[in-house]
């Protein structure tokens, strides 16, 4: 694919010089990659613009930058960082040092790095570049991966070994202007003197090593034929070799090492030899020596958390995403007028706009710009920066835990987090103050892209008034999330973020072009400027690429005309040459991995993936049982691949290890369309994935993808089987993942069959592994029994735990600490399960008090005797306890003033308040009741279930005291006021139909009816199950 000619009607390159104000007066240079070679050959005198009788030793000299390099040694890490060794050699006569390398030396690097969390990757190009490439791809897949180990490790680790062989030199007329200009080529500069040029020696690199074969193990070699594949026969590349031989040790005196080899046989046409261990040794030694030298072991420190990491990842798509933003000033100007303007009431401010008109491009530059200001607190969330960036419970949760106070409590399930919201961010609000800024700001992007799950897009749990001194940025498309914001309490602030004026989008296209030393004419310009979608900054910068390494000059008026006029459309057609010209099948397997895949897929996981045969699945392929991996597609390969993908995925992050997926959700729908049209096509990918992720031997990733692969496969019984594996659950169980957990066994059936299930994977389970009375069955039947307990099943696990106790009890004594999270748990279990009845109405209700009579005791000694006095975690042990007998209570109270708990206060004080409602003095309990209500609506928010808890233990207050007193009326209305507030956050949280919610409703019934206010109570009964296990 040949470039744009210099002719009026067409791209015309740069004007002579242009970038030449980066040589000095000594004819050095500041940066290679920004120098015109042809100006610099005039100012030499080399015969100006005519290159066919230049010789490049005369050039390359004056293109090594002029300062000494300088390796900045990190000096604080946290996570893993991927290290690319680059290793380059001619084809022919280096085949045993790289057998030696791949098989030897790379494995024990990578053992070494891994101690030291790098993740090394080895560039071994001479592999997979296919034979039919032409100079365009020949070129790319190889320097380009120079490009990548540069951008990841500042200097690429870069390792060269010449003998005897100069390497391919490609014609000038093969070799396309653009990567002329991009990489200086030079007339008479082989492939491997190129990689040499552009990875150290203009550079001057000190992360290379030059290692130069001893040619002496020729002489023992008796057949010519064979000999003369190891030497050049041409009289130009022997001298052009001798050369670069001698600057390479010219210049890099301490990084040039001569070795020797032996002579072995001869297998075939190739040359067996042995004696590489001084060569290995010293290739080890070195790249040891400069990797300890930039990644010191002391800068190693504790890993990141999850949420260092995910902010760090968020960071670093927003800088990437803000780094351009052209004709957006007077949008970012409304923006800051919206952030620095103090109203009485403040709004959400809503961008709105179609897909591809550059509103994350916007919300990232202005919370850049907010991040510079010192008096700012920012929050910033994009869609499609991190795995699972797309879940509402994540997204709250990243907000808790970058904004709450230390040590609050995060709620334990999208539920209830979704209710928190507003009780989140006042806190976080006043926290930000606290710490000393004037303000909150949270940009949240694309609304539109969250799970729909817990009717997330209706927008329920954003806050009704927004806190002082926060600031709530969002946006979306048109549709759902846009018509429930508009619909919201608080009343948007919309600002719509419209298509690009003709002179932005000239302007945008002018610079994107002149990167590359190109433009169009002005005719040219109106064409394209003048599309339907050239107003979306997404579609301008796709056409400007496709334009870029279009290379029919004569025809590129033509190819503008013809440009899809829709962005669609566009993305389609450039998905379509991009498949035909860097790899075929592998690019769309690729694509079709990627858009299948849960959370993304890293560049490992895709190597590995691309060898599964056939490389697109039909109808009639292989069972997911049946396929296999076959190690990892050769580099070259995938160096070309992802040339051809890189402008569409988003950033891997700086440590280079993150997972690649779409920057756009245009991009995945544009594959869905073109790959993925019916479930059938879909579910082959699906399978591929699950048979992949089924092998996997990182738990992580496994759990992440397999069963989500399993469920959108609607593969129940797949899925049931993967979720009975040991660590599948005990991964799953965790508390970020355990709603997902829950969400997989509804969608095989319900709760009743997870229980069934897990209660018979432990009877064999344990049975065949022997795990009777040992402390690992123990843990594990601990663990089902919570989830158990999670999920509603209490009288299975409530079975189940009788067991553990017993085994406990004989194995460990009555008192061994051993018994404390199953005596916890039994608690739980018996506390949660009585608040469902309807109190000394229902037997359950009674059997769960005599039960919390008989464990309470028990369970407080046990705890008392192996936790410190005033201790959070005893605290919340006897506060259950406390339940059942109030005399705990005290302590718990005690307890958490100490440790400042609020939310263990205010369940405390309103247990208080129940066990003092008898209380001659009804000042006691009231005091109770308004203390705890206060940290409820502080701790919990208003729409959680303990503050309605509070509600209907302040409500029992006055019920009972209409009961004892006369029944004056003026109690049973003040009962009915809170049982009806109680009614009203159930109904909100846990719906209508739940039994707590009925119970609920049935107190309010019967208060009603009291009150002789029969209508009411009989529109309510209207809404009662036939049947409820809550009601005697």
């Amino acid at each position: 694919m040949e470039n744009f000619e210099n002719t009026p009607s067409v791209i015309k390159k740069k004007p002579p010089g242009a970038m030449a104000n980066n040589t000095n007066s000594n004819n050095k240079v500041d940066s290679w990659q920004n120098v015109d070679v042809a100006k610099l050959m005039s100012d030499l005198h080399l015969g100006g613009t005519d290159l066919s009788d230049v010789n490049w030793w005369d050039v390359v000299d004056h293109l090594r930058v002029k300062q000494d390099p300088v390796v900045k040694a990190m000096k604080k890490r946290k996570t893993w960082k991927t290290v690319r060794l680059f290793i380059s050699s001619t084809f022919k006569d280096m085949g045993c040092e790289r057998e030696y390398l791949v098989k030897t030396i790379i494995p024990t690097l990578r053992q070494w790095c891994e101690e030291r969390k790098l993740k090394l990757i080895e560039c071994d190009l001479r592999w997979g570049v296919p034979k039919d490439a032409d100079a365009r791809e020949t070129i790319l897949a190889c320097l380009s991966e120079i490009d990548r180990c540069r951008e990841e490790n500042e200097y690429p680790y870069f390792l060269g070994m010449l003998s005897e062989r100069y390497g391919y030199v490609m014609k000038s007329e093969d070799v396309p202007e653009d990567l002329k200009l991009r990489y200086k080529w030079l007339p008479g500069v082989s492939m491997t003197a190129l990689e040499i040029f552009t990875g150290a020696y203009w550079d001057r690199n000190p992360h290379a090593l030059y290692m130069l074969r001893n040619p002496d193990f020729l002489k023992s070699v008796q057949d010519d034929d064979v000999r003369m594949n190891y030497v050049e026969s041409k009289t130009d590349h022997k001298n052009s070799l001798a050369i670069l031989k001698g600057k390479v040790c010219q210049h890099f005196p301490d990084q040039v090492v001569e070795y020797s080899t032996r002579f072995d046989k001869v297998s075939g046409s190739k040359i067996m030899l042995t004696g590489l261990e001084d060569f290995g040794q010293t290739v080890l030694t070195f790249f040891k020596t400069k990797l300890s030298q930039q990644y010191p072991d002391d800068c190693l420190n504790e890993e990141l958390t999850e949420t260092e990491e995910l902010y760090s990842q968020q960071k670093d798509f927003m800088l990437q995403r803000g780094q351009i933003l052209l004709g957006r000033d007077a949008l970012l100007e409304r923006i800051n007028n919206y952030l620095d303007r103090e109203e009485k009431k403040d709004k959400i401010l809503s961008l709105v706009g179609f897909p591809g008109a550059g509103k994350s491009a916007l919300m990232a530059s202005s919370a850049k710009t907010s991040c510079s200001d010192s008096k700012n607190k920012v929050f910033f969330h994009f869609t499609g920066a991190t795995p699972d960036s797309t879940n509402i419970y994540s997204i709250l949760s990243r907000v808790f835990h970058e904004c709450m106070p230390s040590g609050s409590v995060i709620p334990i399930d999208q539920d209830e987090m979704m209710h928190f919201v507003p009780t989140m961010l006042k806190r976080s609000a006043e926290h930000a103050k606290q710490q000393g800024y004037e303000r909150l700001i949270l940009y949240i992007d694309a609304l539109n892209q969250m799970d729909n799950e817990g009717n997330a897009h209706q927008l329920t749990w954003l806050p009704r008034q927004l806190p002082k001194s926060l600031k709530l940025i969002v946006s979306t498309l048109e549709g759902t999330c846009l018509d429930a914001l508009r619909s919201h309490d608080i009343k948007p602030q919309e600002l719509a973020v419209e298509p690009l004026s003709a002179e932005v989008r000239e302007d945008i296209a002018t610079k994107i072009l002149m990167e590359y030393n190109k433009q169009l004419d002005s005719e040219q310009m109106a064409v394209l400027i003048e599309k339907k979608d050239a107003g979306r900054p997404l579609w301008l910068s796709v056409a400007c690429e496709e334009l870029r390494v279009f290379g029919e000059f004569r025809s590129l008026t033509t190819k503008i005309t013809s440009l899809p006029e829709e962005l669609g459309g566009l993305l389609q057609e450039v998905l379509r040459r991009v498949v035909t010209e860097y790899g075929g099948e592998l690019v769309q397997a690729t694509l079709c991995l990627i858009e299948t895949s849960r959370f993304g897929l890293s560049e490992t996981e895709l190597l590995e993936m691309l060898t599964m045969k056939p490389t697109i699945p039909d109808t009639s392929g292989s069972h997911t049982s049946k396929m296999k991996i076959h190690g990892k597609i050769p580099m070259a390969k995938w160096a070309l691949v992802y040339l051809g993908l890189r402008s569409f995925m988003r950033p891997c992050g700086t440590s280079g290890v993150g997972r690649l997926d779409f920057y756009h959700r245009s991009m995945s729908k544009a594959v869905r369309l073109m790959y993925l049209g019916d479930d059938t096509n879909t579910t082959l990918w699906q399978q591929r994935l699950a048979a992949y992720f089924n092998l996997c031997q990182d738990l992580t990733r496994k759990c992440e993808e397999l069963p989500y692969q399993l469920m959108s496969m609607k593969d129940k019984d797949g899925l049931k089987e993967c979720l009975l594996q040991r660590e599948v659950f005990e991964q799953l169980y965790a508390q970020k993942s355990r709603q997902q957990l829950m969400k997989y066994w509804q969608f095989i059936g319900g709760y009743s069959i997870a229980a069934k299930e897990y209660t018979r994977f432990l009877d064999d389970y344990i049975k065949k592994h022997n795990l009777s009375n040992t402390d690992e069955g123990i843990e594990l039947k601990t663990k089902v029994a919570w989830f158990l307990l999670d999920i509603g099943e209490y009288s299975t696990a409530h079975a189940l735990l009788e067991v553990v106790l017993k085994e406990c009890e004989e194995k460990y004594g009555k008192y061994g600490k051993e018994l404390a999270d199953p005596l916890f748990a039994i608690m739980t279990l018996l506390y949660r399960r009585a608040l469902t009845y309807v109190y000394n109405s229902h037997p359950g209700y009674a059997e769960c008090v005599r039960l919390g009579k008989q464990y309470g005791p028990w369970c407080e000694k046990v705890h008392k005797q192996h936790w410190p006095d005033y201790n959070d975690h005893l605290g919340m042990v006897l506060t259950v306890c406390g339940y059942f007998d109030g005399t705990m209570l005290q302590y718990c109270l005690d307890t958490f003033k100490r440790t400042n708990n609020r939310q263990g206060l205010a369940e405390v004080l309103y247990m208080l308040g129940e066990k003092n409602q008898y209380n001659k003095d009804i000042n006691i309990p009231v005091k109770y009741f308004e203390q705890s209500l206060t940290l409820c609506l502080t701790a919990f928010g208003r729409f959680h279930l303990k503050t309605a808890r509070c509600y209907q233990l302040y409500g029992q207050l006055y019920w009972n005291q209409w009961s004892n007193q006369s029944h004056n009326t003026d109690y049973l209305n003040k009962t009915l006021d809170l049982y009806k507030v109680e009614l009203e956050l159930l109904e909100e949280v846990q719906g209508k139909n739940h039994p707590n919610t009925v119970r609920s409703r049935e107190d309010v019934i019967i208060i009603l009816q009291n009150l002789n206010r029969n209508p009411e109570a009989n529109q309510l009964a209207k809404l009662q199950p036939k049947e409820s296990v809550a009601i005697a």
